[in-house]
């Protein structure tokens, strides 16, 4: 199985939570939580993922590694593997105009340009919430 790319902000770069020497990005845009909601993935620990963040017209950054819950700061992170971040050919620039539920694949609701996105919300066919794809791993004993 391949990685699956999401959207990722790195202006969010980190130490990663797991092993502090090596940098991690923070899942915590709309861009990401679409990218895992249309692909029907919801996190969990060491799931295989690229995150792809724009650098200019002409090439993306991209960083290939695992995901991780940071459980002191309540998100979810990818911990990058020992390349790091690396420049790649710019991939598809087209605008995204889906938001599927991750659990029926039903389209969600996109706002409007400018108008704040609801957390809160829930789908309307199957009731998962819109960040379910987010979810907190279960405490383990």
């Amino acid at each position: 199985m391949h990685p699956t790319r999401i959207y990722a902000d790195f202006n969010g770069l980190v130490r990663s939570p797991r092993n502090s020497a090596r940098t991690a990005v923070v899942l915590d845009t709309f861009g990401s939580l679409r990218d895992l909601c249309n692909a029907g993935l919801i996190l969990s620990e060491g799931l295989p993922l690229i995150a792809v963040d724009w650098s200019d017209e002409n090439e993306d950054l991209e960083g290939h590694g695992t995901a991780h819950y940071d459980r002191d700061k309540k998100w979810w992170v990818v911990e990058f593997d020992e390349i790091g971040v690396r420049y790649v050919p710019a991939g598809n620039r087209d605008p995204v105009k889906e938001f599927l539920c991750v659990a029926c694949r039903q389209p969600l609701p996109l706002n409007a340009p400018g108008e704040a996105f609801h957390p809160e919300g829930r789908c309307g066919s199957c009731g998962t919430s819109f960040t379910a794809a987010y979810s907190p791993p279960p405490l383990t004993t």
